[in-house]
């Protein structure tokens, strides 16, 4: 069965369009032998008007420890962003929220049956918490995850954003 992550991520990259230049690299082995699972993906991504590299971490969320966190759907994916140093002067944060406003309607025009885009950075990590945040993502709350406590941020697509969950809204 493909994955949401094989609909977005074609064999030579993924494509963010002009405003990035983006190249896949090879994902580091797995420590540990779990069930088979579908391949992360991870890219590099820089803006074409240059400036610092991001990583990019494409994951299902079913082989991801956040699957634990809420009832996932089948093809929804974990992005996982590496920021650039701690030079005021790249403006990391600035420049993932950038890329994350353009990079998350192309993973759900690839993968239509994607209903969420979730992220979990580290509690501690609050320069990619403001990226998210000012990437489009919703702050959803706290998990505690083996080894490490996170916070769950999520964007769905408008379809599915736009539905609304009050009970007078629920079909009887």
């Amino acid at each position: 069965m493909a994955s949401a992550l094989d609909a977005v991520a074609t064999p030579d990259g993924l494509r963010l369009g002009a405003r990035w230049a983006v190249r896949s690299v090879a994902d580091p082995p797995s420590e540990r032998p779990r069930r088979p699972r579908r391949p992360r993906r991870t890219y590099v991504v820089r803006s074409a008007e240059g400036g610092p590299e991001l990583l990019v971490d494409l994951h299902p969320v079913a082989d991801h420890p956040v699957r634990a966190c809420y009832p996932f759907g089948a093809r929804d994916l974990v992005v996982g962003l590496v920021l650039p140093g701690p030079d005021p002067a790249e403006n990391g944060p600035a420049l993932a929220a950038r890329l994350l406003r353009d990079l998350v309607p192309v993973l759900f025009a690839l993968s239509p049956r994607c209903r969420r885009v979730v992220a979990a950075p580290d509690e501690d990590d609050t320069a990619t918490q403001l990226a998210l945040e000012a990437g489009g993502f919703r702050r959803i709350g706290e998990a505690d995850l083996p080894g490490d406590t996170v916070v769950l941020f999520a964007v769905e697509p408008p379809a599915v954003a736009g539905l609304s969950t009050a009970l007078d809204d629920m079909p009887h």
